[in-house]
């Protein structure tokens, strides 16, 4: 049995450190600086067979950020076992993830489940942006289901469950004919909508929609190909969004850093430092009870 695919990133004094486990998917580094990187994720052999059960651990430590890549889209295909993707990411305090996803394709005669799990803490954030399709060439699909959790320190920020199993979608005001469906969500935050929809307005197989708390989601839904001059804009947007903030709070974070006698380029103290600074006050009451000559 095939173990999850694990990555997890945290900032450094040069560099930020990566760690990763391999399991249906591997890890490439993209880019990379103090504070985090961008990876690209790999397929190791084809997905998604049926039967695969893939589990991808995402762990983005406090002040770190990560912008995950697919390096190619997905096909769930035909068997008679089910398969599932599973994606379970925590972002700490000040981090920042963001992943675009790349098409996710079911094929006839399979039932397949897209689940993800999200935990923030503090003021963390995270933007995804996942795209399914029904069917290949020539086919009308077969049953889907996904669902988001995510939670912050206080409670659910979005819990949504879908069920797009060909029976359901085929009812009243469900999904219909249409075959593509585009969503990008932003959690820990609440950026503008980009361009069109205005916020609060529905158009043709579009929304946008502010969460109840903090957070943002935009949908589209259609019958063909994906509309990309509106949601790949928008998560583009947003990330620059969420990683202008995470730069300037970062930025600020070093500057207090430096002002600190004794702190180094990764922000941490010398012990001599330390014991210099507290032996400080001790050596300051010495002299003040030292007799005057």
């Amino acid at each position: 049995m095939t173990g999850p695919t694990h990555l997890s990133v945290t900032p450094g004094a040069s560099r930020s450190n990566i760690r990763h486990a391999t399991g249906h998917l591997t890890i490439r580094t993209m880019a990379q600086d103090p504070d985090g990187a961008r990876v690209g994720l790999m397929a190791t052999r084809a997905l998604l067979l049926s039967g695969d059960a893939v589990r991808i651990e995402v762990d983005v430590a406090p002040g770190a950020w990560l912008d995950v890549v697919e390096a190619t889209g997905t096909v769930a295909y035909e068997g008679d076992t089910p398969s599932s993707w599973t994606v379970d990411a925590d972002v700490g305090d000040g981090g920042v993830l963001t992943w675009a996803g790349m098409p996710f394709v079911v094929s006839d005669e399979i039932a397949t489940h897209r689940g993800t799990h999200i935990r923030l803490h503090g003021t963390g954030k995270v933007l995804m942006q996942e795209k399914l399709v029904l069917g290949r060439a020539g086919q009308t699909g077969g049953d889907l289901t996904t669902s988001l959790d995510a939670h912050d320190d206080t409670g659910p920020l979005q819990v949504e469950y879908l069920d797009l199993r060909r029976l359901a979608r085929q009812m009243p005001g469900v999904f219909g004919n249409l075959r593509s469906m585009d969503t990008v969500t932003a959690l820990g935050w609440t950026p503008e909508p980009f361009g069109e929809p205005d916020a609060g307005t529905t158009g043709p197989g579009e929304t946008y929609f502010p969460l109840n708390r903090s957070g943002a989601a935009l949908r589209w839904m259609g019958l063909g190909r994906f509309r990309d001059e509106l949601c790949d804009p928008t998560f583009a947007a947003w990330r620059e969004d969420a990683m202008h903030n995470f730069r300037r709070q970062r930025a600020a974070q070093r500057l207090r850093h430096e002002a600190e006698p004794g702190r180094r380029e990764d922000g941490r103290v010398p012990a001599g430092a330390i014991m210099a600074s507290a032996a400080e006050p001790n050596r300051r009451a010495r002299q003040s009870g030292a007799p005057s000559m």
